[in-house]
């Protein structure tokens, strides 16, 4: 290779590097799917360590038409088919929240985790607090 294919490659490299592999954080966002919200969640580096799942839960997803992914232990994304879905599962977050936890609700997506990130994650992605 020569010198002008390396140049287009490092500039390539840091291109994807500064822009997030090409994901960008709207604020107030639906997601096609949780892991949309699961890269958009990343991206704000709120989170100094997320260590998010790749593989989707779907348990509810025929039934209620939501499917999840974990990020590490106390935090989980999810987003629902259906404004009912959606309604339905925020509707028990907030029922069943531990203390100092917090439910963040989007568009079509909710995120519950630890007070101190959903509000950092809040200021990136938007939504509403639910306590």
């Amino acid at each position: 290779m020569n010198r002008i294919a390396f140049a287009l490659i490092g500039t390539a490299v840091a291109t994807l590097a500064l822009t997030g592999c090409g994901s960008s954080i709207q604020k107030d966002a639906s997601y096609s799917d949780v892991l949309g919200l699961r890269d958009a969640y990343v991206a704000t580096g709120a989170v100094a360590d997320p260590k998010c799942d790749s593989k989707v839960t779907e348990d509810g997803k025929a039934q209620w038409g939501w499917q999840t992914v974990n990020c590490g232990m106390n935090t989980v994304l999810l987003v629902a088919d259906s404004q009912s879905g959606l309604d339905q599962q925020v509707t028990t977050s907030v029922k069943y929240a531990a203390s100092r936890e917090s439910i963040l609700v989007g568009a079509n997506w909710m995120i519950r985790g630890p007070e101190f990130e959903v509000k950092a994650v809040q200021a990136k992605l938007g939504g509403q607090l639910k306590n």
